[in-house]
């Protein structure tokens, strides 16, 4: 969908990430990112709106009104598909029963689950990258709906949670590869981390026995 408020609300994601230094950014954005956080929540959005205004012209929106509608074109020929192999994978059900994926012009493309919303690159994304995007960001809803807790109460920190959400994709590739259309190659530094899932799954075909062999590696790790 196209909505300037949602893509604002993205940016605020971003800024949260920057804040949390879950993974590095670049020098501008840097610098950006700490001109807002000396910013009040109400001047922060007005700063935002203001550098995004020009891209919801009514001629502009039309354009992306059209590449939102391929999208969701495109997500509709897999949708059942995907949403009933990701309850085999997690054997656990999808409880979602609608989730807004957004257009943004943000630096990264973050989420939020009670709001149940999604970002999308509005510059990158033809209609294969939106399902590409859309199956990445739904393992993250399943991962935060069931395993978070179990994280957490193993005692890792946020940033290993973190760090075990996002290389969990790499099932995507392995159970979802004719649903998308590019590899879900993950970030920098979990290249270790996403190997000791993929053998994990691969001998056990379960999320939870495979999410606690993740644990003890990190936890192993973080000692180490």
């Amino acid at each position: 969908m196209v909505d300037e408020d949602l893509d604002i609300e993205n940016h605020l994601i971003n800024l949260l990430t920057y804040k949390n230094k879950n993974h590095p950014f670049t020098a501008r954005q840097s610098e950006r990112y700490e001109k807002l956080l000396k910013l009040s929540p109400a001047a922060q959005r007005r700063f935002i709106a203001k550098e995004i205004d020009w891209r919801y012209s009514p001629s502009r929106k039309k354009m992306l009104n059209v590449l939102a509608k391929d999208m969701n074109i495109a997500w509709a020929k897999i949708e059942k598909d995907f949403i009933r192999r990701i309850e085999k994978v997690h054997d656990r059900p999808f409880v979602f029963s609608s989730i807004r994926g957004v257009l943004s012009c943000g630096d990264w493309f973050g989420y939020n689950v009670p709001a149940r919303i999604f970002a999308a690159n509005m510059f990158r994304n033809t209609f294969f990258g939106g399902t590409d995007n859309a199956t990445h960001e739904l393992m993250h809803f399943m991962f935060h709906t069931y395993y978070q807790k179990t994280c957490e109460e193993q005692g890792l920190s946020e940033q290993q949670i973190w760090d075990i959400k996002e290389s969990f994709t790499v099932l995507l590739n392995l159970e979802f590869d004719d649903l998308r259309f590019n590899r879900d190659m993950g970030y920098p530094g979990h290249e270790e981390l996403r190997d000791v899932i993929k053998k994990a799954w691969l001998r056990y075909h379960n999320f939870d026995k495979t999410l606690a062999r993740t644990i003890v590696f990190v936890k192993k790790k973080n000692v180490a």
